[in-house]
């Protein structure tokens, strides 16, 4: 089955349609944002962006496409901005799985129209919900397989599923308390360490 995050989008070549687009694409994702997919319209979109309807379907064909395309938007944002990041983290499996961990929190609390836009795809298209999520673990699994870093046993599917629900939640929790602080990013950084290092069992009391 091909993914629907494949859906293709053709870019305008000419300045005057790049500036259409982006102002579309900027109006639709603040709108999805603000008010929820189902209660934008495609008029919506073209007033907020100070264009005509037809204007829209000039590049877009439906609602539904632009929405994908900012989907797109997002993972794309996302996996360069890990990406640009990865080459500054350094220390040992677990300390560089800990500050992927924060990278993604940080990424998150500045953007946080991606947990409306991602969380609400699950209402809209149950498959482009799974799809997203798929796609961007198995972008990590061959890497972890050629590493060897898992230990014997561990799924690598498994273990992606396992660090995007970490990060994904602590960063709700920074958003909903809108503290993206020192303290707090003390407190969420040593909690890590602490949860990859030893789990959740105590040390035998001697």
């Amino acid at each position: 089955m091909n993914s629907k995050l494949d859906l293709v989008v053709v870019i305008p070549e000419s300045e005057e349609g790049r500036r259409s687009f982006d102002r579309l694409v900027k109006a639709a994702e603040d709108l999805f944002s603000q008010q929820g997919y189902r209660s934008t319209t495609i008029k919506d979109i073209a007033q907020s962006a100070g264009l005509s309807v037809g204007a829209f379907y000039i590049y877009f064909r439906s609602k539904y496409q632009i929405y994908v395309y900012i989907m797109q938007s997002f993972a794309l944002r996302l996996q360069n901005y890990l990406d640009s990041r990865a080459g500054t983290i350094t220390g040992d499996l677990i300390e560089r799985q800990v500050e992927y961990i924060m990278e993604f929190i940080g990424f998150a609390y500045k953007n946080p129209a991606c947990y409306n836009l991602i969380f609400e795809s699950l209402y809209i298209d149950r498959d482009l919900f799974l799809q997203y999520y798929y796609q961007y673990a198995q972008r990590y699994v061959p890497a972890l397989t050629k590493s060897r870093a898992l230990p014997e046993g561990m799924d690598p599917m498994l273990w992606s599923f396992i660090n995007m629900g970490i990060g994904n939640f602590i960063g709700l929790k920074v958003l909903a308390e809108n503290d993206a602080g020192p303290e707090q990013m003390k407190k969420i950084r040593q909690t890590l360490r602490i949860l990859l290092r030893s789990g959740l069992s105590k040390a035998e009391e001697e």
